[in-house]
């Protein structure tokens, strides 16, 4: 069963989302125990997961220009992808400082937790988007035109002008949001929720 556009960024997320927590925990624990072995593993794979982080990325703009997601969905959808794209440059810069290294340092190791951390919820965000409001799911009405190109050898060309398009489309839209404000609007709206008074009880 061929691929469709908005299916191949869920399917390149597991690198970054394996290879950051293996670089960080090789790092902590071989500082912890002096294992130069694991110091080398974690300077090997923390530029692979930042290479894998642009990729999912990039795909990640074409997929939000794929689904319809409106309300809340659109909400997790903008959270989602300004702080993955904030890991972007986060990895990218840890990966940089890292290969110079031999050891990291406390800080190194703190961002790298908390970029974890960060981490955990935007992929909890995803999955959220997709279960509980059908985001990129056909049967639920979840795509923007009803169908997006399939990535198959009998149309590669049309899957390569749609994903050029999308890319183009997703860079605009993020920008166009993060000008009015909307960097991480699925926090603000879950910080009122949880301060909106509650009806009275019987």
């Amino acid at each position: 069963m061929a691929m469709r556009l908005q299916e191949i960024h869920p399917s390149l997320v597991h690198f970054p989302l394996t290879l950051l927590p293996l670089s960080i925990g090789a790092d902590l624990i071989g500082q912890a125990t002096g294992s130069e072995k694991l110091r080398s593993l974690a300077r090997t794979t923390m530029p692979l997961a930042a290479a894998s982080a642009v990729v999912a990325a990039v795909f990640g703009l074409v997929a939000q220009e794929e689904v319809n997601a409106t309300g809340e969905a659109h909400d997790m959808l903008v959270t989602h992808r300004n702080l993955n794209l904030a890991m972007v440059g986060t990895a990218t810069a840890m990966a940089a400082w890292r290969s110079k290294r031999d050891e990291p340092t406390t800080g190194y190791l703190a961002l790298g937790l908390a970029g974890l951390a960060a981490m955990t919820y935007t992929a909890y965000l995803g999955g959220h988007m997709v279960y509980e409001h059908g985001v990129g799911v056909l049967d639920a009405a979840g795509l923007r035109d009803g169908v997006s190109p399939e990535v198959a050898p009998g149309s590669m060309a049309e899957a390569a002008r749609a994903a050029g398009r999308d890319l183009k489309e997703g860079a605009k839209h993020a920008i166009e949001e993060a000008r009015r404000g909307e960097i991480a609007p699925q926090l603000r709206r879950s910080a009122e929720a949880v301060t909106e008074p509650r009806g009275m009880e019987g």
